[in-house]
This record gives C-alpha cells, structure tokens and sequence, in this order.
C-alpha cells in the first residue's frame, strides 16, 4: 500500500524589496513570493506541513533513550554524556536542542502571523491550520521548558530589529500559562479525530491536543487539569488501545510494520506519530534505521536494555520479581509480565540478527537463545546481555536504512497511564480509576491487575503507578523526563549495569566471563553484574535542568543568570 508521505521542506518566499518606484515594488506574477503566497487551502498547507519538523521522528529516541537509565547507546555519546553528567555549557547538543526548538517556533510564528490573509480561504479551514499551529507552538515550548526550565516566550516573528531577539527567560509557570491558554483555545478548531492509514494521518487532532495538554499538565504538577484534559481525551470514542484479542503480540504490533497506523485501519492508539515511506522511490522515500541498530548482524547492537528495566518488571501474578531466586538467562523472561518479552528479546523467539548462533545449543539462528557478549563481527553482540525486541521490524534488519514503521509520538496508553498518575498525586485514586486506565493496559497483555487492596508486597501505589509508567511506555522517549520531573536524578547517576554473571551459562557464550572486554562489578549482596559504563553522576540542582547553551547567552546576555549550578 503506497501513501504520501510528508515530506519537510522548508517554505522560502523572497520578499521583494526595491526603490520607490511602483513598478518595481510589485511582486513576481509567475513565482511564489511572501506577497501572493497566502491565497488557497494549498498555501496554508504546504507551511503547516512543515511543523513536523518538530516531531523530529526516531531521533526522539536518541535525544531521550540514550540519556536515561532504560535503553541506552551502547557506546558512550554525547547524549550519553548529558544524561551521565559530563558535559558543560558548550556541549553542542544542549544547544542543537534549543536551536532546534527555536526554529519551529519560528515557523509556526510565521504562520500565525499571516494565514488570515487567506481570505479566499474559509474561516474554519484557516483556523484549523492555525490550530496545528498552535499544537506544534505548544510542543516546542513543553520540550524547552522541560529541558531548560524558564525560557524566553517569543509568539511573533523575528526581525534584526525586534525586542525579541535580546528577551530574557520568562517563568516556567508563564510560558505553560501560554502554551495550554493557546490549545485550550483552539483545539477544538481540529478534526476530533484523523482515522489511521487515512491520507490526513500524521496531522493533528483533538485527541492529540488534548492528549499533549494532559502531558504539559502532569509534568507541570495541575494535577486536576491534567485529570480534566486526560477525560476529555478518554471520552472520545475513536480512541482506545489497540487491540486485536491476542495477549501475546498486540503491544509489540503496535511499534512495527503489522500495527503501524499509518497503514492499519484498526490502530485506534495512535495518536500522532512520525510518518515513514520507503516505498515512494528513490527520491521521495523516508525511512530510518532503528531495527538494524538494535539487532546489527554483524556488529553490537546499539540501544540496549539495561538491570534496572530487566528487573523492574513484576513478575507474572503482580508481584515484585526477585532477582536472588533467579539462577539462568532463561529465568529472567519467565514469569514476568507479558510486556517484558514483547519489548526485551526472550530465548526462543524469531529473530534475524545472527547469520550463525555462536551458542552451541541453538540449531536454528532464526530464534534468539543466547546472548553474544564479544564482538567477533560475525553477529549481533550485545553489551549489556539484552537485546531490544520493541519497535524492531525483523524483516528489514538486513538493510541498512530501509525502517518506515511509525515512531509514536502520542497514544492513548499515554493518556490513561496520564489520568492514572494525576488521579493519585490529587489523592482521589480508586479502584474504577485503576480500572479504566493502568488495567486496560494490562488486560490487553495479559497481565494481572493492579489492585489497590492488593499492592505487591513492600510496595505502594505510587511506585507502582510509576513503574507502570516506566513498563508500558518503554523505549517512546519518557524516562528522562519522568526521572526529572519525580525529582529521582540520583538514579541518572548510578553505573549503567546489565546482565549478573551468575545467570550466564560459560559453556554457551562465545568468550570466557573472565576476559578482559567484560567488566563486572559486585553489589552490596556479592552479585557480579556486566558494567556498560561508570563515572557517572548527577548533581542536585545542578542537573534538574540542562544550562542555557552557551552559544545562546554569548548572542543574546540577557539569557542569564543561568540554571542553578551552571
């Protein structure tokens, strides 16, 4: 199935500018210029096609896996080393981030600024345009804000001579006051909803508006606005999670090629995502190439899963899983919740990273049984003992950049796992709210529910909301910020460990335990886990927000003082 694609490309109108004579100040009749773009639904569209610039598609996992403490790059990066501590006020990222941000603000200023001179165009085309505008306003202001906290608010276009250029930071509380203020405002200027492997997929709805408001809420601690949005979302009937009656794929066939919405009619959850297209041809197609990162056949996998996510899955019947009664690899993935093996690779299922098995026992490379931990170029190693199974499309691992399933910027997971932690941070939890939200969830896994009367045992609500939290949206892009905002950084600065060589059978890995390229490190129970990195850290203010770039206040002195610590 062929579908168009939205392709990014910049809008460049050359405003003509000349002497006073009025013949020479008229524009161009037989080229696009800024003085006769803005007349049909076509014009508006080709500017408004452009803001999922900001969307940035599976670099999102880049900018957010890598720094967290779930998925990290196996080998150290720069993101890394943001999310460890070590980088400074120069750190080129940092400022990537905020330049980036800056420029799709500016292209939806533009917008807003002059779509009403479409005025053969109807009022409520425009304003729906205006509308994602102001959407993609909002995302930009929530990504600065949660980065960097206070930042300067700019809602118009910028010229060499405008105030602007040279504002100061506003407050956090008043950016959010303007970013929420304009989509509660126009949301309803959307469609209500975009049906999925429709040509309009990959715009913005209602659901999606409301949806990203019930997000700015919760990380900005309105918890009863957060409660308010994630209910409007709720009650649209389009919406649900997808859901084919079969427990053991339907969550992993919402991240590859079979669930994908820009294709499947019956994708319900997604909201918004990121939209690829290999098959356009050479020079229109889109794609990108996370399933080769994190199954390359011929060299280690790149996103890893680390200790910390494989043993924050509870096990099967909702209990806390115990890492001490564990005795081998395949232990690890038994008994757990369903989630674990649909989103971290379990001996014997399907997988295409290895042209030959270095494990003895495994007859069949087509099926994962052990992990490689040397990297001998001849298959898939791994660095930490785990392999990533979700977003990982096995047919197109052989290929270098041919991935065009969805990168999922919004669902309706997102939205009940929103409501749920909203609901309980107001104290008004109860068992119905579990149960239209995080146990939806569960059900469609197959995984007990959570119940308030029956926590697992040393636990409480709270940690349980947000290790729901943590399990479901895995591997989208959340754990960085959910970590800043629980006020948890201590955890950004622990050593990135993976698999404990006591569950490691020698005899079946390809190297010794005791070579050299593997560093182990022992914990306070005398278990001997595989070390991915050390020297970490995380200093509290410091590091609750990133600096102000460095090459920003050097433009513009009035960016400072910067972020405490920095």
């Amino acid at each position: 199935m062929k579908r168009t694609a939205y392709i990014i490309i910049p809008v460049i109108l050359a405003a003509v500018y000349s002497c006073n004579d009025d013949f020479l100040e008229r524009a161009p009749q037989d080229q696009l210029t800024d003085a006769n773009y803005w007349q049909n639904e076509q014009h508006l569209q080709g500017v408004a096609n452009t803001f999922t610039y900001s969307l940035v598609g599976k670099d999102w996992l880049n900018r957010t896996e890598i720094m967290a403490d779930s998925a990290p790059w196996a080998e150290n990066t720069d993101y890394r080393k943001i999310g460890g501590g070590n980088f400074t006020v120069d750190e080129d990222k940092v400022n990537s981030i905020w330049e980036r941000a800056y420029t799709a603000i500016g292209r939806t200023n533009y917008f807003l600024n002059n779509y009403n001179r479409a005025v053969n165009v109807s009022e409520d085309v425009r304003e729906r345009y205006a509308a994602e505008a102001y959407f993609y306003r909002a995302y930009n202001y929530w990504i600065l804000t949660s980065y960097f906290g206070g930042v300067p608010y700019i809602s118009e276009e910028l010229s060499v001579d405008s105030p602007d250029v040279y504002r100061g930071r506003d407050d956090r509380d008043y950016v959010i006051d303007q970013i929420t203020k304009d989509l509660e405002d126009h949301y309803k200027a959307l469609p209500e909803y975009i049906e999925a492997a429709s040509p309009e997929f990959g715009r913005v709805s209602q659901g999606a508006a409301l949806a990203l408001l019930s997000r700015i809420y919760l990380y900005n601690e309105r918890w009863e606005d957060a409660v308010d949005a994630a209910e409007r979302a709720m009650e649209n009937p389009y919406y649900k999670l997808y859901d084919t009656g079969n427990p053991d794929e339907d969550y992993v066939n919402l991240f590859n090629y079979k669930g994908r919405a820009s294709r499947n009619a019956d994708n319900h959850e997604t909201m918004l995502a990121f939209i690829y297209n290999y098959d356009l041809g050479e020079s229109a197609r889109t794609s990108h190439n996370l399933s080769r990162e994190c199954w390359v056949p011929n060299d280690y996998a790149r996103f890893v899963p680390t200790k910390s996510m494989v043993e924050c899955y509870l096990t099967a019947d909702g209990e806390i899983w115990d890492p001490k009664q564990c005795n081998s690899y395949e232990e690890i993935f038994e008994n757990r919740d369903p989630r674990m093996k649909m989103s971290i690779l379990a001996p014997g299922t399907p997988w295409t990273g290895a042209p030959k098995s270095d494990d003895p026992q495994n007859t069949d490379p087509g099926i994962f049984t052990y992990p490689k931990l040397d990297n001998n170029k001849e298959s898939c190693s791994t660095k930490t003992g785990y392999y990533m199974r979700k977003y990982v499309e096995p047919s197109t691992v052989q290929y270098v950049s041919h991935d065009d399933n969805d990168i999922v910027m919004i669902r309706f997971g997102e939205v009940l796992l929103n409501y749920a932690e909203a609901k309980n941070e107001l104290g008004t939890l109860n068992q119905d709210d579990l149960d239209k939200s995080i146990n939806l969830l569960r059900d469609r896994a197959g995984m007990v529910h959570l119940d308030l009367a029956d926590l697992p045992a040393g636990s409480d609500i709270t940690t349980e909301i947000r290790r729901e939290r943590r399990v479901e949206l895995f591997f989208e892009g959340f754990r960085y910020f959910d970590i800043i905002r629980w006020k948890q950084g201590e955890l950004l600065g622990e050593d990135l460990l993976g698999v404990n060589r006591r569950w490691l059978d020698p005899d079946r890995l390809h190297i010794s335990p005791d070579d050299k390229s593997l560093q182990w490190v022992t914990d306070d129970d005398g278990e001997q886990y595989l070390r991915l990195e050390t020297g970490r850290r995380f200093e509290d203010p410091r590091h609750y927000l990133m600096p102000v770039p460095f090459k920003q206040y050097q433009l513009n002195p009035n960016l400072l003082p910067n972020n405490p610590g920095w």
